[in-house]
């Protein structure tokens, strides 16, 4: 017999009852990884004695936004709370808005305010680490994707709170009528896929890379999945974070309707053409928030222009929405590729099996389909284009409503089968790709959509409370198509309708910018994206000011187009940071084009970062107290941030490339039946035993 005396209570138990117990411990411990008490969050570290318990750093974030016309300035302020004994240093990885052009960074301790600069990204590192070192209090902001960036803090002092402020601006989006922006507050955890190569060594000694520490592996394919992959909040065990968010809309014409499907709002008129706007609610910080704006009827934009004055150059902005032309419908060969792994189980998967089934249904009998659905693999329903019959969109329909998520989520497999099934030469060929997008390794993605598009269209449709939006707006962006987003199954078919109207009209493509004496424009995007119905074409441009025509040409169908535009007759608008839209615009362009070399990238992005002030995959903003704060005789504690998961997820374990949650149930389940087995067959051998000693005692 073995015994164990835990909190002054002795439990004793046979071996075989130990093992099993040492299973189902491990299984709760694994489940379990923090409780309340005294009104907080208390975390335990594994090296801690029982009963040994530390309260973890708090965030709360505010977020202010002035957009005027279609610009918008956000500033976004994230309060680090350490409620603890200790010194601690903190780090929060959080998203961003796909296009947001980061240039600011403040941190306030008190009445003190400490403004961050720009710096190549291992010097600020480098500058971050010497600063907790040497006790002071720094800030590093670093951005991971094009929406994904993380703030770490060193030295927070015991009940001290610090406020990270970082501002950004942006372009709001506008189509179909309607002027829109996403601010997303969380995100899916992103699927690692493995590599046949050794994993990446981390160097742990590093405050950094402790604080980068994901339950992800760095590999050759992910190289900062650690960085990357924060474990979220339990909503059941950890106070959600507080968000708040106030808009000032100031459009410049009248507004005739505000609302959003994602949080409830307050409204305040302060003229026909500007409301102020305000959450109703502080628990949002799980989803993405959306929110929408319609111009009164017989006031929606045609074209509108902003104008900057610096010192260096005139920069603009120009929006301007091509006028609809009426064609016949063209016959469509569309491929449906639908994400059925792990992270998409709950309401995920509902909403794009809804998003599929609703594209059949709005196929004509002279459409083509097809269907692929993919997790740990991709499946096809068919090796060729299928006709679009009643009885094949009824069978289609069948095989999705069968389908269930879970697994990982191998995209690159799926986007190999939509582009190895055969086009057809007299019809539309487009993808509708149906996903949350959680994937890691968007940049082998981007490649092999460039190598292997062809003459299709890639339309991503974003599914669930906080998709992915970057990895599906550039992959529709390299796709020559668009991206929709579907928050809930209430919008499947209003967001869907749009879609496919889009799906059946002609592209307005090949399109190019160009002054009046024939001169090239140095607008970005570069080059200019394909138009469909209601879509507008943004450009932000550098000149000199002396030219005043602008012809934009391109090919619709088989015809030429062209539209001249007399910019002194759009009444330009002054606006403030065209020049930071104008650098973020070019990065991305330069990042999309795959024909520039790494080190010409790497390069070009550094030199627009350090030149307008914005952070970027090679450059950071860094913020520094002058004087230590901790006394030399004090260590600081390495606290990671938890963000809350998605509202609507339901998945209990990682998607990793580990696997899927059935691999890691079905490893628990034989692990716990071997235990039981061996326990068994033990207690088998102690009965015979005393059989034989029984039986040789009565001899």
């Amino acid at each position: 017999m073995y015994s164990l005396k835990l909190f002054g209570v002795r439990f004793t138990g046979a071996l075989g009852d130990w093992s099993l117990a040492v299973v189902l411990t491990f299984v709760l411990c694994a489940s379990v990884q923090a409780t309340e008490k005294d009104n907080g969050l208390y975390l335990q570290p594994v090296s801690e004695e029982i009963g040994q318990w530390t309260q973890a750093p708090q965030l709360s974030t505010d977020a202010d936004m002035v957009i005027n016309g279609i610009v918008n300035r956000a500033t976004v302020t994230q309060a680090f709370t350490n409620p603890t004994e200790q010194w601690v240093h903190a780090r929060y990885v959080f998203p961003l808005p796909q296009n947001a052009s980061v240039d600011r960074l403040y941190i306030r301790v008190g009445e003190r305010i400490i403004e961050g600069e720009i710096q190549p990204k291992q010097k600020a590192r480098d500058q971050f680490e010497l600063a907790a070192s040497q006790g002071k209090k720094a800030s590093l902001i670093e951005q991971h994707r094009s929406n994904l960036f993380s703030t770490a803090v060193s030295n927070i002092a015991p009940g001290e709170t610090i406020h990270v402020t970082i501002e950004y601006q942006e372009i709001v989006a506008y189509q179909d009528g309607e002027f829109s922006l996403r601010f997303p507050t969380t995100f899916t955890h992103r699927y690692v896929p493995t590599t046949q190569s050794s994993p990446l060594l981390v160097d742990e000694t590093l405050v950094v890379n402790r604080l980068q520490n994901g339950w992800a592996i760095p590999n050759s394919r992910v190289p900062d999945a650690n960085a990357i992959t924060p474990e979220q909040r339990d909503p059941m065990l950890e106070d959600p974070i507080s968000f708040n968010l106030s808009i000032d809309i100031n459009m410049g014409l009248p507004i005739a309707d505000i609302n959003s499907d994602t949080a409830s709002l307050n409204i305040t008129e302060i003229s026909p053409s500007r409301y102020s706007v305000s959450l109703s609610e502080s628990d949002i910080a799980n989803r993405d928030f959306v929110l929408s704006w319609s111009p009164q009827s017989g006031s929606e934009p045609a074209a509108a222009m902003f104008i900057e004055n610096r010192e260096d150059a005139k920069y603009g902005l120009l929006m301007m929405v091509p006028p609809s032309v009426n064609t016949e419908p063209l016959k469509k060969n569309t491929t449906f590729v639908l994400d059925v792994s792990g992270s998409m189980y709950g309401e995920a998967i509902e909403q794009a099996k809804e998003a599929v089934i609703y594209g059949l249904s709005k196929l004509g009998p002279d459409d083509h389909f097809n269907i692929i659905y993919f997790n740990d693999q991709a499946y096809r329903i068919s090796d060729t284009p299928l006709q679009a019959s009643l009885s094949n969109i009824g069978l289609a329909t069948h095989v999705v409503e069968q389908l269930n998520a879970d697994g990982g989520t191998e995209m690159l497999s799926a986007i190999d089968a939509a582009f190895s099934i055969p086009t057809l030469p007299d019809a539309l060929n487009q993808i509708v790709f149906v996903t949350d997008g959680a994937i890691a390794n968007e940049s082998e993605l981007y490649t092999e959509i460039n190598r292997g598009l062809g003459d299709r269209r890639l339309f991503t449709v974003g599914i669930g409370s906080a998709p992915n939006t970057s990895f599906m707006q550039r992959a529709a962006l390299a796709g020559k198509g668009t991206f929709t987003h579907i928050g809930n199954l209430n919008n499947v078919s209003k967001q869907l309708e749009r879609l496919f109207q889009k799906l059946s009209s002609p592209v307005l493509h090949s399109l190019s910018m160009t002054w009046e004496d024939g001169s090239t424009i140095d607008a970005w995007p570069n080059p200019i994206p394909d138009l469909y119905s209601q879509q507008p074409l943004v450009q932000v441009f550098r000149f000199d000011g002396e030219n005043k025509m602008m012809s934009i040409s391109g090919r619709l169908q088989d015809s030429e187009w062209k539209q001249d535009i007399d910019t002194t007759t759009i009444m330009p608008s002054e606006a403030s940071g065209l020049n930071v839209l104008w650098a973020r615009m070019q990065i991305e362009s330069v990042r999309l084009n795959p024909a520039i070399a790494d080190s010409v990238r790497e390069k070009t992005i550094t030199d627009l970062g350090l030149k307008h002030h914005i952070v970027t995959k090679y450059t950071s903003l860094i913020a520094i107290e002058k004087t230590p704060s901790r006394p030399a005789e004090s260590n600081a504690e390495v606290h990671v941030i938890k963000p809350m998961p998605p509202k609507g997820s339901q998945s209990t374990l990682l998607q990793s490339g580990l696997g899927s949650d059935r691999d890691l149930y079905l490893g628990l389940f034989l692990l716990i039946m071997s235990l039981i087995g061996f326990t068994t067959m033990k207690y088998k051998g102690d009965h015979d035993r005393t059989q034989v000693i029984k039986q040789g005692a009565m001899m």
